[in-house]
């Protein structure tokens, strides 16, 4: 398969995983919606969770909806990113692959060359090793990186410091208790939404306008790889 051909696929595979993570939260809003017109309509219910034992009512569920459509705004949102970090790394690896001159200088443990089956082997073991320190960087390394790989003049720079505010956001909801602090205003620059000490939230219009971002990006440069490969 040509490095375009592989492009292409990988562009593909993220866009539908980033569609069937919208849909996904689509359909759970909606399903919501029909909750809130059964319980509009004065209907009840009590369902048993079987597990843990505990019964749910109607009143029950029109409480904790809005919790739970919050959670689960963090939860698609945490998708976007994870999704758009492995397509960038998967576009990296790539093009490394096909064009592993710019590796020439990296250094290789013996060890490593004795358990390599071949070339190819030890090839792939030095773009995994540089992968992984670059994605210990900040997107705008990542961006750099790419960039001095090939000329694809993709993202703009507005989009890479979105990018990077999303990423922000994500790292602290899952490691930070969604707290922000120092670390996530450097990470997130100017467009930092919060300040240290206040909480992270994925409000409803940040939420599809990130999710557009990273279709975006994806799609531009995909396309312009595709056309340099």
């Amino acid at each position: 398969m040509s490095l375009a051909d592989e492009i292409r696929l990988l562009r593909d595979r993220a866009l539908a995983d980033l569609r069937g993570v919208h849909d996904y939260y689509a359909d759970t809003k909606i399903a919501w919606d029909i909750v809130h017109e059964y319980i509009a309509d004065g209907k009840t219910l009590a369902v048993k969770n079987v597990v843990t034992g505990t019964v749910t009512r109607e009143t029950d569920l029109a409480g904790k909806a809005q919790s739970y459509m919050t959670q689960h705004l963090r939860a698609t949102f945490q998708q976007f990113i994870s999704i758009f970090e492995d397509f960038l790394f998967g576009f990296l690896r790539l093009w490394l692959r096909e064009h592993p001159q710019s590796l020439s200088a990296k250094k290789v443990a013996f060890g490593a060359i004795l358990k390599a089956a071949d070339k190819d082997a030890i090839t792939l073991h030095v773009i995994d090793k540089q992968l992984n320190e670059t994605r210990y960087e900040r997107p705008a390394a990542w961006f750099a990186y790419l960039e001095s790989l090939v000329n694809l003049s993709c993202p703009t720079a507005d989009e890479i410091g979105r990018i990077a505010e999303a990423k922000a956001s994500r790292d602290f909801l899952e490691h930070n208790a969604g707290v922000a602090n120092k670390v996530y205003e450097s990470k997130a620059g100017a467009l930092a939404r919060y300040k240290d000490g206040q909480g992270i939230d994925i409000p409803e219009p940040y939420h599809p306008q990130t999710w557009e971002l990273i279709c975006k990006v994806v799609t531009d440069l995909s396309n312009a790889g595709i056309a340099k490969a």
